[in-house]
């Protein structure tokens, strides 16, 4: 009996100290978040106030934009190597090829979706794909519109009330005269009101290309009875696709809200999507000559899953140690709290370790998907940087029943990452870990040898 009381005792107070860190990580997201709007010039009460849509006391005035045709393109400073120059060629072809079609009763434009996890390169990508087709088009007169949903210009809770005023707000911004300092975003959206109406007018017949950073920021991507959602992507089809001489591109982590958006413009016709993953680091090779740092080895590659960005962010990590700055961990604490929060259980973790053999989106909680590499076939694959701190948290805050599991399959990622070179122990770990997951997750027989179309 006295056995049992100290169990339940342990239990209890492991089960409180879970408390504790969830109480705590809520704390340092709140800050985290809070410091990151102060950052960006917000007003503090416009950080306790983001819920509500402003009084505005001046409409937009077309006249103060530049013409469509001069609005200037991104340019990232310092920016590294772009080791993906092929795909940026084919890409532009692509975009070229479909901005010269228009809809006909055979054939549905389809728009672009450029896919990746997050902090893995698609912000980067739109800004090469601007400055490409800028310079491609320039001799028509194309206004090539870069506007984003993060960073700078993030989503205003008030703003996913109406999303195409929220994109239609980012398209004047984007046109409004350039400073040294800058134009503020949080003080123009306060005060200026930007309706569709004003900007279709700007635009005029203006031949365009529309590329848009983390559409799937808006919510309503991922519900097919959204109003809203409807009404943009018909408000985007018929400025920015249907017709000649009209695009447009956007990127987003997640395969499944790209074709979402698809079925918003086109229910009945099944509008396609060009869905154009990111490459990846094809060797060794190729990253020690990109990134000029031959200490990196097959490991580390895989860990960062193979993702220029995530490397580049690492080595930088190496080079600075000093700099907190590089493989922000935000976005993924972010993700993982959502997680936590709609449940962890028994069936949730089986479910997603079966994710890591079978690369099956449908049955990974949907926050954690930003977090996993998305393959053009709608599949994910597993990022171990991203992954490990998931599984560790589960441990501490999921089923007891896996607890020494998880831990397990977590040590074995760290020691295969660890490994000495040229030594066979870092597979074994991946044997070993790969082995767990099966046990776990069910898959032993269904899924016993990746072969073929059996993964």
């Amino acid at each position: 009996m006295m056995k049992r009381e100290i169990e339940l005792e342990k239990s209890k107070m492991e089960l409180e100290n879970s408390a504790m860190d969830l109480k705590k990580s809520e704390n340092m997201l709140q800050y985290e978040i809070r410091e990151q709007l102060k950052s960006k010039n917000m007003p503090l009460q416009q950080i306790a106030s983001t819920t509500t849509a402003p009084n505005w006391t001046v409409q937009l005035d077309i006249q103060t934009l530049c013409k469509p045709k001069e609005v200037p393109v991104p340019v990232e400073e310092d920016a590294p190597p772009y080791i993906t120059e092929k795909w940026l060629q084919d890409t532009v072809r692509l975009i070229e090829e479909d901005f010269h079609a228009h809809d006909t009763p055979q054939l549905r434009v389809p728009p672009m979706a450029v896919v990746r996890c997050s902090r893995g390169g698609k912000t980067r990508a739109l800004y090469e794909l601007s400055r490409v087709l800028k310079e491609r088009l320039r001799g028509d007169d194309v206004a090539v519109i870069y506007i984003s949903l993060n960073d700078r210009t993030s989503l205003i809770n008030w703003e996913s009330l109406n999303p195409i005023d929220a994109i239609c707000r980012r398209i004047a911004f984007a046109a409004l005269p350039r400073t040294e300092e800058g134009p503020d975003f949080a003080k123009f959206a306060e005060e200026v009101e930007v309706s569709s109406k004003a900007i279709v007018k700007w635009l005029g017949a203006s031949p365009r290309i529309l590329l848009i950073d983390e559409l799937n920021k808006l919510e309503g991507m991922t519900d097919p009875g959204n109003v809203e959602m409807k009404r943009l992507a018909e408000f985007l089809k018929t400025h920015f696709l249907a017709n000649d001489k009209q695009y447009f591109v956007f990127s987003s982590h997640v395969v499944s809200s790209s074709y979402q958006l698809s079925e918003f413009m086109d229910s009945a016709s099944r509008r396609r999507v060009h869905i154009r993953e990111l490459p990846l680091i094809a060797n060794l090779s190729t990253a020690w000559n990109t990134f000029n740092y031959e200490q990196l080895n097959a490991r580390q590659l895989l860990h960062y899953g193979c993702v220029p960005a995530l490397v580049y962010q690492s080595v930088c990590a190496v080079l600075d140690p000093t700099n907190d700055s590089y493989l922000p961990k935000m976005n993924r604490e972010i993700a993982i709290m959502k997680c936590v929060q709609e449940g962890v259980t028994d069936e949730v973790i089986e479910q997603l370790l079966g994710s890591f053999l079978d690369g099956d989106p449908d049955f990974v909680p949907p926050a954690l998907l930003q977090l996993m590499d998305t393959t053009s076939d709608s599949e994910v694959r597993w990022i171990p940087y991203n992954m490990v701190p998931v599984l560790r948290k589960f441990v501490k805050l999921g089923s007891r029943k896996y607890s020494i599991l998880l831990r397990t399959i977590c040590d074995c990622f760290d020691s295969f990452l660890k490994s000495k070179a040229a030594s066979g122990d870092s597979w074994e770990y991946l044997f070993l870990m790969t082995l767990l997951i099966r046990c776990v997750s069910h898959k032993f027989e269904q899924v016993l040898l990746p072969l073929g179309d059996n993964k």
